[in-house]
């Protein structure tokens, strides 16, 4: 009996026997910590791919094109494979699904907001002789705007520059100051005014005057443009041949445009109802001005569409004094709040200075709606690359009221004086000039259009 009662050995026993269960649970864990590694770097490529398609789609509205760009930066990021939409639940191999709108989660209505980004991989694990799927999921977009409503994008040298008693009112948006070096920004006396909600400036100026009630903020990060490389029609895509008749319509990518051309304009070379009567009928396209620098006299009306219509001068425009020119229509700009209504749907035109200079005379006044949508979305004066001409906004006692950025990527915004001043909802520039004038940002147009506006900011969401 003394065999069973013997206990030599059973530390042998146990051992052996939780041993294998000790195995059992390390093989459970490499597995799992194969796959979570595995998720980990899907979701990094999922992120990548949601991100860079949303940014593709923001500007190209194409969901091909976002497609191509979300498959590039799951590929970039160690996942590379088909690419195709939906949700990758089926099919075998490396995935990669991009969906504009996402299929699934809070986000599916909002078309050209948000894209969603899927990537799918079989791994093998240690201890099992089948791979497992796995995915990871994201949905990046541009839910809300941009904070800047005035960017200065000279890369370096001389930026912003204010003096005497001037005034920059942008209480609902900030200032950006794209220079790096010493001389980014410039305040020549201290009885000006900068009411702004930031003004930051990636160079490191020693200041004369600090900025007031607004500081600068120097050695601030790089902000790049939402704009891009955005440049006018007309030079590239547009083929405007002067006629005998000012009706020529050319329709390059079927859109309506019409040519002005010199022989057309009457002798003092004035705007009038005889040089837009016979424009095309719905008015979408392009109207080039191709003849000298015609001269607005009286009150004139260069109409819009809802569609967007782009004027363009190739030897600039003056408009003469005490005249207004109205570009495009929308709600009446209300002087005693200093702000436009809240804005419906709107027959925007762009006034494109491409070539020769905008030239107001005294006493006169500019007005534009930009339009709402297309190409040129919020822009109210361009200014293309190609023109570095000094684009003079005021002077003396003219005014401009704009519904819609200045834009001029490669020139210097100028404005002096202040017997009149301008009403912005926004300036793009390569340098911004303001000798005693008064600078009113009085709405930001990227917060009154945040869907459409291309100053977005963008994000992940899921």
């Amino acid at each position: 009996m003394k065999i069973f009662r013997n206990e030599e050995g059973q530390t042998l026993v146990l051992t052996a026997l939780c041993g294998s269960v000790l195995l059992g649970f390390m093989a459970l864990a490499l597995d799992v910590g194969v796959l979570f590694h595995t998720r980990r770097s899907l979701q990094t490529a999922a992120d990548a791919a949601s991100l860079a398609a949303a940014l593709d789609y923001m500007y190209n509205q194409s969901a091909s094109s976002a497609q191509a760009a979300g498959c590039a930066a799951a590929t970039r990021n160690g996942v590379s494979g088909t690419c195709t939409t939906g949700s990758c639940s089926s099919g075998s191999g490396n995935q990669i699904c991009i969906n504009v709108p996402p299929q699934s989660g809070p986000n599916t209505t909002t078309a050209g907001l948000f894209v969603e980004a899927i990537v799918k991989q079989p791994t093998s694990t240690i201890f099992r002789t089948s791979s497992i799927p796995v995915a990871a999921r994201a949905v990046a977009g541009t839910p809300t705007n941009g904070q800047a409503c005035i960017w200065v994008m000279n890369p370096s040298g001389p930026g912003l520059d204010v003096q005497g008693n001037y005034d920059i009112e942008s209480p609902n948006c900030g200032l950006y100051v794209n220079s790096s070096t010493s001389d980014a920004m410039g305040v020549t006396g201290n009885a000006g005014t900068v009411n702004s909600q930031f003004i930051d400036v990636v160079g490191n100026s020693t200041l004369q005057h600090q900025t007031s009630p607004t500081p600068a903020t120097m050695n601030s990060g790089y902000r790049r443009s939402p704009w891009g490389n955005l440049s006018g029609p007309c030079w590239s895509t547009v083929t405007c041949t002067p006629g005998t008749s000012q009706s020529d319509v050319i329709s390059p990518t079927g859109t309506n445009n019409a040519c002005v051309s010199g022989t057309n304009t009457v002798s003092t070379n004035s705007i009038d109802t005889t040089h837009v009567t016979s424009l095309p009928s719905p008015l979408n396209g392009v109207v080039c001005f191709t003849g000298s620098k015609p001269v607005v006299s009286g009150t004139f009306s260069l109409p819009g569409s809802t569609s967007g219509v782009v004027y363009l001068f190739t030897n600039g425009v003056e408009i003469n004094t005490g005249a207004t020119l109205n570009v495009g229509s929308g709600n009446t700009f209300d002087p005693n709040t200093g702000t436009f209504p809240t804005q419906p749907p709107i027959d925007g035109a762009v006034l494109d200075i491409g070539g020769g200079t905008l030239k107001q005379d005294s006493n006169s006044l500019l007005n534009i709606y930009a339009p709402t949508g297309g190409s040129y979305d919020g822009i109210a004066i361009l200014q293309p690359p190609s023109n570095t001409s000094i684009l003079q906004v005021q002077f003396g006692s003219n005014n401009e009221v704009l519904d819609g950025y200045i834009y001029a990527p490669k020139g210097e915004v100028y404005l002096q004086d202040n017997g009149g001043g301008v009403t912005a909802t926004g300036i793009v520039c390569n340098q911004l000039y303001d000798k005693a004038s008064t600078l009113t940002v009085s709405r930001s147009y990227d917060k009154a259009n945040p869907t459409t506006t291309l100053n977005r900011m963008l994000t992940l969401v899921e």
